[in-house]
């Protein structure tokens, strides 16, 4: 048993590696590993316990003071590195996954405020102008990849009226992007987890397809909504950034409703991975599954109807 998790640890450190550099070695296409990158940290927690997953965040973020900038470091130990250890950890004390989640986002969100911070005092900058530069530099090296792809010039002229427009979103709510992100890469952490359970650990809370965001949220949303509209740049921002972390969350009580409804069809495993993808990746369903999300509130698609 020792030897096995000896081998897993070394194994999960090099997945790290990998799905945190994916993005760099592998092009556009794999820069979606990069949300994967706490899976081999959280696994091996929840199997062999906490130390291990201390263990690869460990060696992983030594490795990157020698191989990687420091803002890599610092995403590292932010975005994936502290909510990998927080989320087994939270689960191993019978949490409830969701109140797992949302406590490992807030201490990821809270570690990377101070390690930002720390980073920025070091070099004496400004926060604001750290994130510009960072944004700055994923904007680089995101057209650096079309012109290696071979797009001809106006193509890329094209490109790069997209690609400064969207960075310009980005800075403009990034507070609230970042928190969503942070969201998102811990959920996939939870459903990875769930998906490798087997008989190795227990993960606590409700069915996911009951799953519901607290009632009294909805007004916040309303107002974050009314406040994108505000006269005052401020208070605009700030409805952004809101919006950026509600509407995801609406966004999985709409797949929950989904889900709910899934279970109780006869439809084949396959078919209904093929649901959930086109849910993701065709436009407009994830509007109309956040809308379902947010009505689920007054409409309860969830309740079982009767025939008459």
């Amino acid at each position: 048993m020792r030897a096995q998790a000896v081998l897993l640890t070394a194994v999960g450190i090099g997945v790290t590696l990998l799905f945190l550099q994916g993005g760099s070695l592998l092009g556009p296409m794999g820069a979606a590993l990069n949300l994967l990158t706490p899976i081999a940290a959280a696994y091996l927690s929840m199997r062999f316990g906490l130390r291990t997953g201390i263990v690869v965040v460990a060696v992983v973020s030594l490795l990157l003071m020698q191989l990687a900038p420091l803002y890599t470091l610092t995403a590292y130990l932010g975005l994936f590195g502290v909510g990998s250890l927080l989320l087994p950890f939270l689960l191993q004390q019978k949490q409830s996954w969701d109140r797992a989640v949302f406590i490992s986002v807030a201490g990821a969100v809270i570690a990377t405020v101070i390690i930002a911070i720390v980073a920025v005092l070091a070099s004496e900058g400004r926060f604001d102008q750290v994130v510009g530069q960072v944004i700055q530099a994923e904007v680089d090296q995101a057209m650096l990849i079309y012109r290696e792809a071979g797009f001809d010039e106006s193509q890329l002229q094209e490109l790069q009226k997209v690609v400064d427009g969207l960075a310009t979103f980005i800075q403009q709510s990034f507070y609230g992007l970042f928190v969503a992100g942070v969201m998102a890469i811990q959920f996939l952490c939870l459903a990875l987890l769930q998906r490798l359970k087997k008989n190795y650990y227990q993960i606590s809370g409700m069915p996911f397809a009951n799953w519901r965001l607290p009632a009294g949220l909805i007004w916040l949303l309303i107002v974050s909504g009314f406040a994108t509209f505000a006269p005052v740049e401020q208070l605009a921002l700030i409805g952004r950034n809101l919006l950026a972390i509600l509407l995801p969350l609406y966004f999985l009580q709409g797949l929950a409703v989904v889900s709910n409804f899934l279970q109780r069809k006869a439809y084949s495993p396959l078919l209904k991975g093929l649901v959930y993808a086109l849910l993701f990746i065709l436009n407009p369903l994830p509007l109309i599954i956040t809308g379902v999300g947010v009505f689920d509130l007054w409409i309860d698609f969830r309740q079982p109807r009767k025939k008459d």
